[in-house]
Order: structure tokens, then C-alpha cells, then sequence
């Protein structure tokens, strides 16, 4: 019986940490697979691509990607439905917000 309810804790706490894992790397994949296959860049060009998931967010999960040119920028990406890619915000990794004539990779999401 204590093992029975051991797993079934375990399994309680583990399969969100999971499903929220799962989703974070399928969420990358698709952010990466537009912005070589859709925008045309390289994979030079892209210096990370990280998923964020936030309990209370709107959207609940973010892509943030880095590129090599702009090290210091970080422009976040929504995925939504798997068709509609966007680019939600961008920031400095200072925590700046810089005007979009200032950025080489700025391509707002058109609604």
C-alpha cells in the first residue's frame, strides 16, 4: 500500500514537470524551424533559442532567441495554434527596451 501511494505521488508531481518539458522543446522546435525555414535565416545566425514557461502568463510558454549579430538583445516569441509564429516583444539583456529602428532582427507579428 505505501508504494501504491508513493507512486501515485510521484507520478502526481512528475507528469506536469513533464507535460511542461515536452512542451517547452516542441515549442523551440517550432520557433527554430521558422526562423530557418519561413524568415530564411541560417543556423549562424541564431546564437540560442530557450522556452520560458510562466504559471500565469499570457502566453503561458515564450521562445526567447538570441541571435549572433545582436548578443545583447533578447526578442521573444509566441507560438500559438502551431501555424501562428510571432514575435511578441524584445528587450537588451540589461533590461532596456531599445527603439525598433535600433534592431537588426525587429519583425513584429502582424495580427
Amino acid at each position: 500500500m505505501k508504494k501504491f501511494i508513493i507512486f501515485t505521488i510521484l507520478f502526481i508531481v512528475l507528469c506536469p514537470y513533464c507535460l511542461v518539458q515536452i512542451k517547452k522543446h516542441f515549442y523551440e522546435h517550432q520557433v527554430h524551424n521558422y526562423l530557418i525555414e519561413q524568415i530564411k535565416y541560417t543556423e549562424g545566425d541564431i546564437q540560442s533559442i530557450k522556452c520560458q514557461w510562466y504559471l500565469g502568463g499570457l502566453p503561458n510558454y515564450s521562445v526567447d532567441v538570441i541571435f549572433t549579430d545582436e548578443p545583447d538583445v533578447v526578442y521573444i516569441y509566441f507560438v500559438h495554434h502551431k501555424e501562428h509564429i510571432g514575435q511578441f516583444e524584445h528587450y537588451t539583456i540589461y533590461g532596456k527596451t531599445l527603439p525598433p529602428e535600433q534592431l537588426k532582427h525587429y519583425k513584429p507579428y502582424d495580427y
